[in-house]
């Protein structure tokens, strides 16, 4: 049986793309929701593991901590999570590492809130890195046939979605070819389960809430 422990699901991006990739799997598991900014999530955290975040899957008794690492282990359970192509699986996950560890700026400027709404201007900062986002979903979506950035679905675009879903919460600016991607992204029936629950919390993160305003 496996377990994934997640934060709010209106505000955790990291928690949304390991959810999504074992939704996709067919990998059943139970979920834990760690609500985030109270008093006691951080002790809580820790216990499952030495980083303190989320998400982190419990297999049997290991905890596995990172969306991407807990990405990594589904996809040697169910190999076609990632591109076919070994060039596409290379720079699939060459762009999944990028997801995590670039484009702050935007991640700052625009924090996942699935319930929100707002035409309020990004900072430059934050715009010019919704840009260079758009610029590496068209460079892969010119180069394969379908809707998704290899094609089919992979695990790349589980790393899209979040960032996906702040272009419609803060009215970003984008190009045709993006806004249907988006648009594709945010039909998924994987997704549409997410927001739903997202959007049945009554839980506030005020910080998140206080961006933007």
């Amino acid at each position: 049986m496996l377990k994934l422990y997640i934060g709010n699901q209106n505000y955790s991006s990291w928690s949304m793309r390991p959810w999504l990739v074992l939704k996709k799997a067919e990998l059943p598991f139970e979920q834990e929701l760690i609500r985030l900014y109270m008093p006691r999530t951080k002790e809580k955290l820790l216990q499952l593991s030495s980083a303190g975040t989320v998400p982190v899957l419990q297999v049997a008794e290991d905890m596995i901590p990172d969306s991407l690492a807990i990405s990594e282990w589904a996809a040697k359970c169910v190999p076609n999570l990632w591109p076919k192509d070994p060039a596409d699986r290379k720079a699939a996950r060459a762009f999944c590492q990028q997801m995590q560890d670039d484009f702050a700026e935007l991640r700052n400027a625009a924090p996942m809130n699935l319930r929100r709404r707002t035409s309020n201007p990004l900072p430059k900062a934050g715009l010019h890195a919704a840009q260079r986002m758009q610029n590496r979903w068209q460079e892969f979506l010119s180069e394969h046939d379908g809707a998704f950035l290899f094609g089919d679905w992979s695990i790349a675009d589980a790393f899209a979605t979040p960032y996906a879903t702040r272009f419609v919460s803060y009215d970003i600016p984008r190009d045709p070819r993006a806004d249907t991607y988006i648009s594709e992204l945010m039909a998924d029936e994987h997704f549409l389960e997410w927001e739903m629950a997202a959007l049945a919390e009554e839980w506030v993160i005020e910080p998140a809430e206080a961006v933007g305003r």
